[in-house]
């Protein structure tokens, strides 16, 4: 995967929207009960997208250290910051070095993707004038492009997307993601824990903070049952160790630390994208605590240069 280092010029942006953090795990009706509650709580002025400040710039050097430039187009991401499918994505974009900056979006008004009217999940993306939606669509738009720019060959491609990496990539979609919702709410405490994030976003105001973390963690932990009903979870921490079984399971019958052998692929960087949106939680150390799981992550972070993990 060393040619795959090259090319790719964005001073980035990507416009995230795909179900409110958690909502994206499953927590389709909780979006439009929160963003209801709020807009009945305050209403202001929704900046253009041009004149949104709420981004930070994302790393942009890859795996290899290399910078890999989309021609002409910066990208931005509109995120949650523990939305699953947000953080793989970034992991993807990470590894690749794909340069990206990140807005963070305001999960009960979202007022910062008011540009996206017809889709109000999370992600979406921007890149140059176009808006990209759902996280395996915008990875394989980017990947596509990478290649066509010649800088990822058929033969990295073949390695990086084989069949076994889009099964595993697709699992994190459906099995994986859509466990973490109903973990990380299963009582007001865990939802409050999960919705602390919120004071740590500068471009929020107070008001912004105390509804996202009070009434956000109300609402999450009161969809925690009907999102159960409607995935025909049990237990869900059972479910969700069995989940993670599974895949230690296929790690251990590769060579190497990733499942990709050396290197990651594609299913080790969305599989360790949505544990990494739940890290500094409860559920996040449990996961780590499971066998087979805290090498293959800590090799993760080391490869993608990623702050240790608490």
């Amino acid at each position: 995967m060393q040619a795959l280092h090259r090319l790719l010029r964005a001073s980035g942006r990507v416009a995230v929207s795909q179900r409110h953090v958690l909502g994206a795990v499953g927590g389709a009706g909780l979006c439009v009960s929160t963003v209801a509650i709020h807009r009945q709580m305050a209403a202001g002025a929704i900046p253009s997208c041009s004149a949104m400040t709420a981004s930070t710039t994302a790393a942009t050097a890859g795996a290899d250290g290399n910078i890999r430039h989309l021609e002409g187009e910066d990208i931005t991401v509109y995120q949650y910051k523990i939305c699953p499918f947000c953080n793989k994505l970034k992991v993807v974009m990470d590894f690749l070095g794909i340069p990206y900056s990140v807005t963070e979006v305001n999960p009960l008004t979202k007022k910062e993707i008011k540009f996206s009217e017809d889709y109000r999940k999370v992600p979406i993306v921007r890149m140059g004038g176009e808006l990209f939606k759902d996280s395996p669509v915008i990875i394989d738009e980017l990947i596509a492009r990478l290649r066509e720019s010649k800088v990822m060959s058929d033969e990295e491609h073949a390695v990086f997307c084989s069949s076994d990496a889009k099964k595993w990539a697709e699992w994190a979609d459906k099995q994986l993601a859509v466990l973490l919702f109903p973990n990380l709410t299963r009582n007001f405490s865990e939802s409050y824990q999960a919705f602390s994030y919120v004071n740590d976003v500068d471009t929020f105001s107070m008001m912004d903070k105390v509804s996202n973390q009070v009434i956000g963690s109300a609402a999450m932990w009161a969809a925690q049952g009907k999102i159960k009903k409607k995935y025909n979870i049990d237990d869900e921490r059972e479910a969700l160790f069995s989940a993670i079984k599974d895949w230690t399971d296929a790690l251990g019958e590769v060579d190497g630390p990733f499942f990709g052998g050396d290197r990651p692929n594609l299913g080790d960087l969305c599989v360790f994208g949505c544990i990494r949106a739940i890290e500094g939680l409860d559920t996040h150390k449990d996961v780590l605590a499971r066998q087979g799981v805290g090498a293959w992550y800590q090799s993760m972070v080391s490869t993608l240069d990623y702050a240790p993990s608490a």
